[in-house]
């Protein structure tokens, strides 16, 4: 394969990753439709449903997977942190070291606009069978999960042993 060939082309003729990256901003369309119906900044809603996802990132980590400015969030953890959705958590190995973790009222919240933003996508993706809907799952996991842990690692959480 050259370098010009791509990965796969669908019935249609498009290439795989502009289908992937067209795909995901479909999702992402329907995540701000879901925050905006919940009364929040897509960013916002977005930013706890990825801490969540993760039970808590560092700054750094956080800008990386919602592809932000490290300068940027900052100020998008004193939003949260102020509204009472996230707190911030020293390291214990690495004091300095913070992690950004939803509370329970963020997580409360995340169940609420989570759930607005999920009908969204679901809306979105509702020509896929819930096989195709598990394949398709399964096959974006084996590409996504190894650049997820790369940036995110893996953090022992509250309640695991160190």
């Amino acid at each position: 394969m050259t370098p010009d060939e791509s990965l796969a082309r669908s019935p249609g003729g498009r290439e795989l990753g502009y289908l992937v990256l067209q795909a995901g901003r479909i999702v992402q369309s329907a995540m701000e439709e879901g925050a905006v119906r919940a009364g929040m900044s897509p960013t916002d809603l977005l930013a706890l449903y990825v801490l969540g996802e993760h039970e808590g990132l560092t700054g750094g980590a956080l800008a990386r997977l919602l592809s932000l400015p490290q300068s940027s969030i900052t100020p998008l953890a004193d939003r949260l942190e102020s509204a009472g959705l996230i707190e911030r958590e020293r390291d214990e190995t690495d004091r300095r070291r913070v992690w950004l973790c939803p509370t329970p009222q963020g997580e409360a919240v995340l169940r609420k606009a989570g759930s607005m933003a999920r009908a969204a996508v679901r809306d979105a993706l509702a020509p896929l069978t819930t096989g195709s809907a598990a394949a398709l799952a399964a096959l974006l996991d084996e590409v996504v999960e190894p650049w997820i842990t790369e940036i995110a690692g893996n953090r022992v959480t509250r309640d695991e042993p160190a």
